[in-house]
């Protein structure tokens, strides 16, 4: 009986193969996205490696020019079905490599034994069919930085940075897709993504995998769109086997609901635009600190009576516009407001799921500047920008800063155009800072040179990107 039947499924899958379009790489590309230079923290009593200005808990956000050495390098090959009718899917698979370091240098005399260690990760692995044989269907599977656009002067991915592992469909103007967030990054220490997990009689952190589901929907419109954006985000319980009940936490949920608009402006040079958001995310989907608005990475404490936190949300809104006056002129700006909370009844303090560590429980980050392109000749451009910030941790007063940057730039490709890269710059930041952030020592750069209320940073830096 087995003869017959192994015979008809072979002869099946031959039938079936025969029927499926023959592929052939056509084309492969290479993409990079890049910084390197050299600084130097200006009043620093130690020669430590420079930091930045901005305030701390809020990343690039008041203003990146002293963002440290970064790589990317993506490659990706693409394929298009060779049979008649089929020439309309898109096949792409791409991969992309980063490296970088948190506390010193990544390139030159170092290596990944050096203190301070050079990161790698894979942010990018994934194989994408757009506009399957014609259709107005497309659909991507792998880990892909699944997120739109930035505010590129502060390098904050406002509104739909949904980057992870996953799976998602696409129908017209509306996509569905599911990401895992599992890793086991032992570096972060914010509940509730962290348990308990004992491994080999030592207790560790291992971060609890969650479930995100996102719904997303655009309405074209003049010039521009209206994108409305849904998620629910699942964390599975946590247990620990044989272990006493304190290190077990119930599943947990989260919602976030958000709004974008944006819109062309009608200019003599070509790609201006004015730009809206705003996000609700309630539960364990509260997240959106450190210069990142991923709402997984969950803010504050839980409610240690419930195990959960129910009671947690973050407000996000922003605003940015670019506007090319003239051929000789740019001005890109923003403005930033978060306000976040946990799910403890504390406003300032609260301790974590095993009651060892304290965090802040609410904080408010404000932030607003405009960075200015003046063209003085197509291969040099006068970049100059202002920048505010405040922040508030818990009860503590608001720390501020406000910074100035003047950066004259090289633009090797002769183009006028705040996108144009490579960019060779030279780099002057000068910053002034209110008594309680001077005090506190609320920024890197503070940290590293003590109480002071102005900083300065110099430096010589080059920026490109490729796709």
């Amino acid at each position: 009986m087995k003869t017959p039947l192994t015979l008809f499924l072979f002869s099946f899958s031959l039938i079936l193969f025969a029927q499926t379009p023959s592929i052939s790489n056509k084309k492969f590309s290479l993409g990079s996205y890049g910084r390197a230079g050299i600084a130097y923290s200006l009043g620093s009593s130690n020669s430590e490696y420079p930091q930045t200005l901005n305030l701390n808990g809020m990343g690039s956000i008041g203003g990146r020019f002293e963002e440290n050495d970064y790589f990317e390098l993506a490659a990706a090959m693409h394929f298009e079905p060779t049979i008649a009718g089929a020439e309309k899917t898109k096949i792409n698979v791409q991969s992309r490599f980063a490296f970088y370091t948190t506390q010193g240098q990544l390139i030159g005399n170092v290596s990944n034994k050096s203190i301070g260690g050079i990161t790698t990760s894979l942010p990018e692995l994934y194989a994408e069919a757009n506009n399957i044989m014609g259709s107005e269907w497309s659909v991507w599977l792998g880990a892909r930085l699944n997120r739109y656009d930035d505010i590129h002067i502060i390098d904050h991915f406002y509104f739909d940075d949904h980057s992870g592992q996953g799976i998602g469909v696409k129908h017209k103007n509306t996509q569905l897709s599911a990401i895992f967030t599992g890793s086991i990054d032992t570096t972060s220490t914010l509940p509730p993504n962290f348990y308990l997990n004992i491994v080999n009689g030592t207790p560790t952190l291992g971060l609890r995998n969650r479930y995100v589901w996102i719904l997303e929907h655009s309405i074209p419109i003049n010039k521009g769109y209206v994108k409305l954006l849904s998620e629910y985000q699942r964390l599975p319980s946590g247990t620990a086997q044989g272990q006493n009940s304190f290190y077990n936490y119930p599943a947990d949920n989260g919602y976030v609901f958000g709004a974008k608009y944006y819109k062309g402006i009608s200019t003599k040079l070509p790609g201006s635009f004015n730009a809206l958001s705003a996000r609700y995310g309630t539960g364990i989907a509260n997240g959106g600190d450190g210069g990142s608005s991923r709402t997984y990475v969950t803010y504050g404490g839980p409610n240690l009576e419930t195990n959960s936190f129910k009671k947690a949300y973050s407000l996000a809104l922003t605003e940015t516009f670019l506007l090319n006056i003239n051929k000789n002129y740019s001005l890109n700006g923003y403005a930033v407001y978060t306000k976040s909370r946990g799910a403890s009844d504390s406003i300032n303090k609260t301790p974590d799921y095993l009651g060892k560590r304290l965090l802040f429980n609410r904080k408010q980050d404000i932030a607003l500047g405009a960075r200015g392109t003046w063209y003085i000749k197509n291969w040099l451009h006068l970049l100059h920008e202002f920048d505010l910030a405040w922040r508030k941790d818990g009860t503590q007063d608001f720390a501020q800063m406000t910074k100035f940057t003047l950066a004259p730039t090289l633009v090797p490709t002769s183009v006028r155009d705040v996108w144009e890269r490579p960019h060779f710059r030279i780099v002057y930041s000068v910053a002034r800072y209110n008594k309680f952030a001077a005090d506190n020592l609320y920024s890197s750069y503070l940290a590293q040179s003590g109480t002071k209320r102005w900083g300065q940073y110099i430096g010589a830096k080059v920026e490109w990107w490729i796709w």
